[in-house]
């Protein structure tokens, strides 16, 4: 059921980022400053010149196949070598913090180990640029 969900997600992401027709690869926001991954759940954050953006699988019994959480964009702050952004308001609030050091995720690895939380919930995964030539 896990891997069918990840396929699922997966599927529509490539469909949404036109992976056979485009070179361009998919982004929720305008001029992409950040971005970030992580798998078992799939999730995805992206972060541009306007909002903040992070996509999960949806809901179960809901009809759609990802979902996503859109926050006011704000700018990092940096303590220790550690980006982090926070953004939103009450129990909605969600942190990213992206540490510097080596990370692999989807054979492929970045500049970053990533934690996005949100409401309670933390996702672990990778982000910043990709390392060249590194494969895993």
């Amino acid at each position: 059921m896990k891997k069918a969900m990840i396929f699922a997600a997966a599927s529509t992401f490539c469909s949404l980022a036109g992976c056979a027709t485009s070179s361009t690869p998919y982004s929720p926001v305008r001029d992409a400053s950040y971005s970030a991954l992580g798998e078992d759940p799939f999730w995805m954050v992206a972060i541009g010149d306007d909002k903040i953006v992070l996509t999960l699988p949806a809901d179960p019994g809901t009809r759609r196949s990802l979902n996503s959480h859109i926050y006011p964009r704000v700018l990092p702050r940096t303590t220790g070598g550690v980006k982090r952004w926070e953004s939103g308001e009450g129990a909605a609030v969600i942190t990213i913090e992206a540490r510097p050091g080596p990370c692999a995720t989807g054979g492929k690895e970045f500049e970053d180990r990533v934690r996005v939380t949100l409401s309670g919930r933390a996702f672990e995964g990778c982000g910043g640029r990709q390392i060249r030539g590194k494969r895993t």
